[in-house]
């Protein structure tokens, strides 16, 4: 029954499903006609609000690009392909590299999301040397291990609201820090978190084709010579002695060594000072940078990896300023606070999480940003739930789970890990998301119950 669900989603997905950039720009036209109807904003000051947001997301696109790159450099590295070849022995399987890659995503995400793109090199190292692979299906797995991320110690809402002096304590929305204990380390999350757990490896199990489509076996593929891939082995041999001056420079360990010693002393320092509070993406794509260096061992060599990465960023750079527009639309024309008033108006204590989750899930089609999402609805979120007397811990998590669940239906987390994944073959968001939507359809009915219940 999930197995036929999975199919019939993914074959209307892969005919029905836009491509990522013109789904952003769908979405920016159904942006600017709610604006219109909803707020009544003035089209001038309509499209002034969308040129004003567009600009917001530079610095995050530039770390996005960044933890792609670092993140395929780090894992193409001659290091942990010997690891994958390793693991490979292991996981003989298609349906083991399918669990390995869900519960190993599952873990490396819960610690911080930006590990994705990693998990994503994982999977691609996996399906080249597994035969019976579903490569599709494989990239579904991959997006499905990022939903541990809302329970995990880097979710933004939790973060934010445990943090002194933020921005809710200073416009009253709320009169003190909510701590981690009332959150992401509360019963009612680690519960969640259980259960969560289970549906996804339940329903991904279920859900696996029976057999790989040959065009999408990778394994199958490389063998009969469809799939060329690059041995680097002899590239990764330099012969000093035919190198001029300017080359044996660029070829030597000694300047990877000094990089890499100052690199290793301040990350150890970093995290010893700051702990599990200093994971952010900064300090991920240094690691990964520094990491990447050492695992090349010659800065040629890294610089090449780094080439190869960047050609799948393109996808990045272009279609973050447009969700950054649809963010400033919703932002300063006030239709976010509209329809989140709309919705808690018609809550009782009993269904305001339901509400709250729904309210989150809906809005983070058009600000796929938990952080600014938050920001623009979690003043109002917060009021009625201090008006209906309900706990401010459980809210921040009930919002955050409908901030994620939607995730599994909108493509703009995809670009993260796809310019991975299609390194190997030209996958698409399309061609992985009905199998995530199913499991956002089981996820939503399992959270249904769930905050309400707990």
């Amino acid at each position: 029954m999930v197995r036929l669900l999975g199919e019939f989603f993914a074959v209307r997905m892969r005919k029905w499903l836009p491509d990522s950039l013109s789904f952003a720009i769908i979405l920016t036209f159904v942006a600017m006609v709610m604006a219109l109807i909803i707020t009544k904003t003035p089209p001038l000051a309509l499209l002034g609000h969308w040129y004003k947001g567009f600009w917001l997301f530079l610095s995050f696109s530039m770390q996005m690009a960044l933890i792609v790159v670092l993140g395929y450099a780090l894992g193409t590295s001659p290091i942990l392909r010997k690891f994958f070849d390793w693991l490979s022995k292991k996981v003989k399987t298609p349906t083991g590299v399918y669990i390995t890659v869900l519960i190993v995503g599952g873990a490396a995400s819960y610690l911080y999301w930006g590990f994705l793109v990693a998990v994503a090199v994982l999977a691609m190292e996996m399906a080249r040397r597994v035969k019976g692979v579903d490569y599709r299906f494989l990239g579904g797995c991959v997006y499905a291990a990022l939903m541990p991320t809302v329970f995990g110690i880097s979710i933004t809402a939790p973060l934010l609201m445990n943090t002194p002096n933020n921005a809710f304590i200073k416009m009253g929305a709320i009169d003190r820090t909510v701590p981690p204990s009332e959150t992401i380390f509360s019963s009612y999350s680690l519960i969640t978190l259980a259960v969560t757990c289970v549906v996804i490896l339940v329903t991904m199990y279920l859900m696996r084709p029976k057999k790989a489509d040959p065009a999408w076996d990778i394994a199958e593929r490389i063998e009969k010579g469809e799939i060329v891939v690059e041995d680097t082995k002899d590239s990764e041999r330099i012969d000093r002695t035919k190198l001029s001056p300017a080359e044996k420079v660029d070829s030597s360990v000694i300047l990877t060594i000094f990089t890499c010693i100052c690199g290793f002393v301040y990350i150890v320092y970093f995290f010893w000072t700051k702990g599990t509070a200093g994971i952010d993406l900064d300090s991920i794509n240094f690691t990964f940078f520094i990491f990447g260096l050492a695992f090349w061992g010659r800065p040629t060599l890294f610089a090449r990896a780094i080439i190869e990465a960047v050609r799948g960023v393109a996808s990045i750079i272009i279609q973050f300023p447009l969700y950054a527009g649809i963010m400033g639309i919703f932002m300063y024309s006030g239709i976010s606070k509209v329809i989140a008033t709309w919705i808690v108006s018609i809550a009782t204590p009993v269904t305001f999480p339901w509400f709250a989750l729904v309210t989150a899930a809906v809005l983070n089609m058009f600000i796929p940003s938990a952080g600014g999402e938050w920001m623009v609805i979690g003043p109002t979120l917060l009021e009625a739930g201090k008006t209906l007397g309900y706990p401010v811990g459980k809210l921040i998590m009930a919002y955050s789970y409908g901030d994620m669940l939607t995730n599994l239906i909108q493509p703009f987390w995809s670009l993260i890990f796809i310019p991975v994944l299609a390194k190997m073959a030209n996958v698409r968001a399309r061609d992985i998301m009905g199998y995530t939507a199913v499991l956002c359809i089981v996820w939503f009915v399992v959270l249904s119950v769930l905050v309400v219940v707990l």
